[in-house]
């Protein structure tokens, strides 16, 4: 029944008769004359711009349901503003203070600003707490008991902004900017972004929603999940490696990130010590460019077979693996199993010797 109440009000939400919304602008006198632009942020797309003259600019236009936009001044820097836009909006930027200030007449981006507002006063106090507890001895675990109720009570701001805005892009805007306290896990998430009108109509938050969803099909415990790449300009699969009777150790690095060049010599150590009939190590290239990517391999000494998979590729192999930063490791039982997973450091070859037993 929720999930039908949320398809009705999303096509009322859908089917609201188009209205004019404004977004009037101010800014330094350095931009006079260039160009700005209003991009829609779910789809990346450009879909005004002006010049700058006396040092303002407006956009104009019509909608027939609430849209998240990105004001953008200056591409090259980024100075960028996000604005909750309802179809009858009339809203004032100015760039020309910091932080860039925004008002609406009491509309989303007022609220969206009060809640920031009030989480981060919150927020101060409990770091002033926190000092307190520390000064009179209190270990990091009593210190989180004690705080546990106002660290909860920052939580509440947010959830109240979601339950009073289920049916405007605020509600969902405030679960995107607040899903890894309220909602870390896939079913948690689920149970409030079932609610959220907008939840769906928001880009990154079907993303987050794929990132746990991954997250939980890739945990310990779970079998493999197959994807593509490339390796001497030929294709080939994990499945090539994983789950054909050995342990795997697969490393997701980059040639342009540094702590994974930190921690590479580590990593092909184990492969020195161990790699044989029972244990093999396989690098997995993401987001790099190919010729960057066979420098680094042989700059680095690296001798254990690698999956180069480009941007842009049809397998995004960061995305299956919930890979949030890099270097990260992966570890595969024989039959394919994930094992553990978790960011490489002192204690690999600790961890790899301690399953090889």
């Amino acid at each position: 029944m929720k999930k039908m109440f949320t398809v009705v009000l999303l096509l009322v939400a859908s089917t609201v008769a188009a209205q004019g919304y404004n977004i009037s602008c101010k800014v330094d006198s350095v931009y006079e004359g260039r160009t700005v632009y209003l991009i829609d942020k779910n789809s990346g797309n450009s879909i005004d711009s002006c010049l700058v003259a006396e040092g303002k600019f407006v956009f104009n236009g019509t909608l027939d349901c609430d849209a998240v936009y990105d004001v953008v001044v200056n591409r090259a820097k980024g100075a960028v503003k996000t604005l909750l836009v309802a179809p009858s909006s009339n809203i004032s930027v100015d760039f020309t203070v910091r932080p860039t200030a925004v008002t609406d007449n009491g509309g989303y981006n007022d609220a969206l600003l009060s809640m920031i507002a009030a989480a981060k006063e919150r927020g101060k106090e409990i770091d002033r707490q926190r000092r307190v507890l520390r000064e009179e001895g209190k270990s990091d675990d009593e210190i989180a008991e004690i705080l546990k109720e106002f660290q909860e009570s920052v939580y509440g701001i947010y959830r109240k902004v979601i339950d009073e805005n289920k049916s405007n892009i605020l509600g969902a805007y405030a679960l995107n900017l607040s899903w890894r306290s309220l909602c870390p896990s896939l079913e948690q998430f689920d149970s409030i972004a079932n609610g959220v009108v907008y939840a769906n109509r928001l880009s990154s938050l079907r993303n987050i929603r794929t990132m746990l969803y991954q997250a939980k099909v890739t945990s310990p415990g779970c079998m493999f999940v197959d994807f593509t790449g490339f390796a001497d300009g030929k294709t080939v699969r994990l499945s090539d490696y994983v789950g054909k009777g050995k342990y795997v150790l697969v490393d997701f690095w980059a040639s342009w990130c540094g702590p994974c060049k930190k921690e590479m010599p580590g990593i092909i150590a184990v492969n020195n010590k161990y790699a044989g009939d029972k244990f093999m190590v396989v690098g997995v290239n993401i987001g790099d460019i190919e010729e960057n990517f066979k420098a680094a391999v042989s700059s680095l000494g690296i001798n254990y077979p690698q999956i180069f998979v480009p941007k842009r590729h049809k397998d995004n192999a960061s995305l299956l693996y919930n890979v949030q930063t890099i270097p990260y490791v992966v570890l595969f039982a024989p039959d394919g199993t994930i094992l553990e997973r978790w960011t490489p450091g002192e204690g690999l070859d600790e961890i790899i010797g301690n399953h090889l037993k």
